[in-house]
């Protein structure tokens, strides 16, 4: 599911890369900064869901 949200946001880069100024170097540009944009989101997600979930791991540990 990740992937897909990782291929529209290379598509909607590309897409605003190249309607700025028509050249393929700017959608590819576009493209490469939605990709990783996309993909730095999710990381940060996940560490953010993993922490969160070590946390509560680590409380039942102690506290159960």
């Amino acid at each position: 599911m990740w992937i897909w949200i990782i291929i529209i946001a290379v598509i909607v880069g590309a897409i605003i890369g190249f309607s700025n100024s028509g050249k393929t170097e700017d959608a590819v540009d576009g493209a490469m900064a939605g990709g990783c944009l996309a993909a730095g989101c999710i990381m940060r997600i996940a560490i953010l869901v993993l922490s969160l979930l070590f946390v509560l791991w680590l409380f039942s540990l102690l506290f159960g």
